[in-house]
């Protein structure tokens, strides 16, 4: 039997609550175990950007470096990314899963998350929130797309990024991300469940 897939998705004060919930319901609704990792070191329920109220299951500090998932997932929410920005326990992880080939995926404000952890810094092309995009422009090539997963191919082996735009692609974003890890055939049946 197959070992099931895995994703960490980061939650932070301020955080975009449709970012955080529609990528947990849909990976897990494609059989991937999410496991949700709050940056600011404890348990507690944090509030994001529209005062929704969500309980991580464990602290970053609890997220182990021997940890590898297959994703690792940075919702935006301008107030949560930018906390997540300055946060050294998500760059070590970005920049540990992105090293060794994994899917980092980032949504709205997520990619300026990934520019200040420099995740694929001057060579990716990503997309994100049309007002986040200008300060993107000095590290990346940005695409305007809904979805876009850019796959690099490096001395180290190949880097996958997966970016998206804000709130009303959280859909297609967690999809995506479905099919990237499982196949579009887990996608169809997902998007049959759920009436997309």
């Amino acid at each position: 039997m197959f070992a099931s897939k895995k994703a960490l998705l980061f939650l932070a004060n301020g955080s975009e609550e449709t970012e955080v919930v529609v990528p947990i319901d849909v990976l897990r609704r494609a059989g991937i175990k999410v496991t949700v990792a709050s940056i600011d070191g404890s348990r507690d329920a944090l509030k994001c950007a529209q005062d929704t109220v969500i309980v991580p299951d464990i602290s970053i500090s609890e997220v182990s470096t021997d940890d590898v998932y297959d994703v690792v997932i940075v919702p935006g929410g301008e107030k949560g990314a930018a906390a997540m920005a300055k946060n050294p326990a998500v760059g070590n992880l970005l920049q540990q899963h992105y090293s060794k080939g994994k899917l980092v995926a980032a949504i709205c404000a997520g990619p300026l998350v990934f520019q200040a952890h420099k995740i694929g810094i001057k060579n990716a092309t990503v997309t994100a929130y049309p007002e986040c995009q200008k300060e993107l422009k000095t590290d990346y090539n940005i695409v305007d797309q809904p979805v876009h997963h850019c796959e690099l191919k490096t001395n180290d082996g190949e880097q996958h990024m997966l970016t998206s735009q804000g709130p009303g692609t959280a859909f297609a974003f967690a999809l995506k991300i479905v099919e990237i890890l499982d196949g579009s055939s887990k996608v169809k049946k997902i998007r049959e469940d759920m009436l997309l």
